[in-house]
C-alpha cells in the first residue's frame, strides 16, 4: 500500500490556493456591505415618490423611480457577483473590481457635490459619510494593487458580457441621475 502524500509533500499549486491574500477577504466583505447598502437604500428609497433637492421637494415619475431602483439593483448584483468570484484566479475579476470601486467612489463624490451645489448648503453628515465611503473604496483599490493580489489573478481573460452590461447600465443611469439633479 502506497501512503498518501502529506500536506507538505503536495504540489505547490495546492499550497498557493491556501495562501490567498488577506486583502481579498477584506475586499469581499466591503463588496458585500456595499451590495447590501445598494439593495436596501437604493432599491427601496426611490419609491418615496419625490426627491429632496435643497429646500424643494420635486416629484419623481414612476418610470424614473423604477429605473433608479433597477440601477441600484444592478450595482448590488455586480458587487455580489464580483465578491463571490474574488477567490478565482481570473484577471478579469480584479479588473471589474477596480472599475466598480473607482466608479462608485467617483459617482458618490460627484453626486454629493452636485446635491450640495444645487442646495447651496453643505450637509456635514452627508459629506462625512460620502468621504468615509470614498476613503474605504480608495483603500480597497490600493489593496488591489498589492503585489500578492496582482499575482493572485494570473489567468487571462475578458470580462464576461453580463458583468460589463451590469456595470455599464449602473454607471450610465447613475451619471444620468446626477446630471438630472444638477439641472433641476
Amino acid at each position: 500500500m502506497i501512503p498518501s502524500p502529506t500536506r507538505s509533500e503536495r504540489p505547490a499549486a495546492d499550497g498557493e490556493d491556501e495562501r490567498r491574500p488577506t486583502a481579498l477577504l477584506l475586499i469581499y466583505t466591503w463588496d458585500i456591505l456595499l451590495a447590501i447598502g445598494a439593495l436596501i437604500e437604493g432599491v427601496f428609497a426611490p419609491f418615496g415618490g419625490a426627491v429632496q433637492v435643497g429646500d424643494r421637494t420635486l416629484p419623481t415619475p414612476v418610470a424614473v423611480q423604477i429605473l433608479e431602483a433597477i440601477s441600484s439593483a444592478a450595482l448590488g448584483g455586480a458587487l455580489i457577483l464580483i465578491g463571490t468570484l474574488l477567490t478565482r484566479h481570473d484577471a478579469w475579476v480584479r479588473r471589474a473590481q477596480v472599475v466598480v470601486l473607482s466608479m462608485a467612489a467617483g459617482i458618490g463624490a460627484a453626486s454629493y457635490a452636485v446635491v450640495a451645489a444645487v442646495a447651496r448648503t453643505i450637509d456635514v453628515a452627508g459629506m462625512l459619510g460620502t468621504a468615509l465611503l470614498v476613503l474605504v473604496d480608495l483603500v480597497a483599490l490600493y489593496a488591489l494593487t498589492a503585489h500578492k493580489v496582482v499575482a493572485w489573478y494570473r489567468d487571462p481573460g475578458p470580462v464576461p458580457m453580463y458583468m460589463g452590461a451590469l456595470i455599464t447600465f449602473w454607471a450610465a443611469t447613475s451619471v444620468a441621475f446626477v446630471t438630472l439633479r444638477a439641472l433641476s
